[in-house]
């Protein structure tokens, strides 16, 4: 992870400050959405001065491309979060990440594959190795598959 940050002030235009992140809270405070971090900045020309309103800016790494699921395709089970995937027939109930969660859809760290047939808002009763049959939308006008 990169550990610099950039910083910016009005007074400066067009000059930068880069720093170091020295620690950060390691928690989010939930009624500001901030979190406290610190940066170490050189300051040798004494141009930051102490209540200064400064800009920083953390660059972030970048994220692969990665496989979003509606959120009504989950399913909560004792032994951790699963989406029921038809495999042959058969309903598999597959373990995933969570990389970001969007509201309506998430994004998958890991566990699926572009090729996965997701199921829908599957029942809270569907098990492993339960059968299946995949119709298509035109056949059950519009209602989900069970």
């Amino acid at each position: 992870m990169n550990r610099t940050a950039t910083l910016t002030l009005d007074e400066y235009p067009g000059q930068q400050f880069t720093g170091r992140i020295a620690r950060n809270s390691n928690a989010i405070d939930m009624a500001s959405r901030t979190l406290n971090v610190e940066v170490d900045v050189d300051n040798s020309q004494n141009k930051l001065l102490p209540g200064a309103y400064v800009f920083v800016h953390f660059k972030l790494p970048q994220q692969q491309a990665q496989l979003s699921v509606p959120a009504n395709a989950l399913l909560f089970r004792s032994e951790g979060l699963r989406v029921a995937l038809v495999n042959n027939g058969r309903v598999h109930l597959q373990p995933i990440t969570i990389a970001k969660d969007n509201g309506a859809t998430l994004q998958v760290g890991t566990g699926l594959s572009s090729s996965d047939q997701i199921i829908l808002d599957p029942a809270d009763s569907i098990a492993e190795g339960q059968p299946v049959r995949v119709a298509t939308h035109s056949a059950t006008n519009g209602a989900p598959a069970r």
